[in-house]
């Protein structure tokens, strides 16, 4: 009887690279609109932006995390200096902002230069308007020094990445003392691996024991542990991490 395989933390250069240019593709193919919607489209979407319809701005699950997280409740209205890593094209800062105030938002994403052309998305408005900074350093690999963030938001973003290990331990070397720390991350075990043992656009799999280490210094201030039939794809993952910790 064969082992089943054990989650994956960490994935070499060229795996990582392969991820990347299927991310590219697929978002590239979610901007092109299809018969009727090609010529409707551009003449109805400014006024559903205008109404803040949410599909208008472009969403990937953004407003079901935004649920599992209550609204971001635990946050303060005014959120001093924060980033979002691992942004995605349509991000989850926005949700985060509703309602609040920034001295400085980042938006970083290896890719973030190609989502900037996404128009009548909501990062390249802001970005064009001068609401965000751009910054399209891997995790990893970050320009950011340690502590320059009131605030970290990193949801749905640790499939995609090289270095699971390395990317929380940078991400939570970034909050300043007193700065929170949001993470979302589905999770896959054994289980999970042995009957889908390759996804090309999600190379790291993780248990909730890879990250709550890393969470143990952080005082909570959400928390929730969602079973598989509760996540976003039962089929995939086995359980769904939604945490908030406070540092200091």
């Amino acid at each position: 009887m064969s082992e089943s395989p054990d989650p994956v933390r960490h994935v070499s250069p060229a795996r990582w690279q392969e991820a990347q240019q299927w991310e590219l593709e697929f978002w590239k193919g979610a901007q092109r609109k299809h018969g009727w919607k090609r010529i409707v489209w551009p003449l109805a979407a400014p006024a559903l932006r205008a109404l803040n319809w949410s599909r208008a701005w472009g969403d990937d699950w953004n407003r079901w995390w935004r649920d599992q997280f209550d609204g971001y409740s635990f946050l303060p209205a005014h959120l001093g200096d924060c980033v979002e890593l691992g942004c995605g094209p349509y991000t989850n800062i926005r949700l985060v902002l509703e309602g609040r105030t920034a001295d400085r938002v980042v938006c970083s994403d290896p890719l973030v230069r190609s989502y900037l052309g996404f128009q009548g998305r909501w990062l390249a408005h802001a970005h064009e308007v001068g609401l965000v900074e751009v910054d399209d350093h891997p995790i990893e690999e970050t320009a950011f020094p340690p502590e320059s963030f009131d605030l970290i938001v990193m949801i749905n973003v640790l499939d995609h990445v090289h270095d699971a290990d390395a990317c929380m331990e940078k991400a939570i070397s970034l909050v300043r003392e007193g700065g929170s720390f949001v993470l979302g991350q589905d999770l896959s075990d054994a289980e999970d691996l042995k009957h889908h043992p390759y996804d090309v656009g999600h190379p790291i799999r993780l248990r909730r024991e890879d990250l709550d280490p890393f969470l143990e210094p952080l005082t909570t201030l959400h928390r929730r542990d969602l079973p598989r039939e509760a996540g976003r794809d039962p089929r995939l993952h086995y359980a769904t991490l939604v945490y908030a910790g406070r540092k200091g």
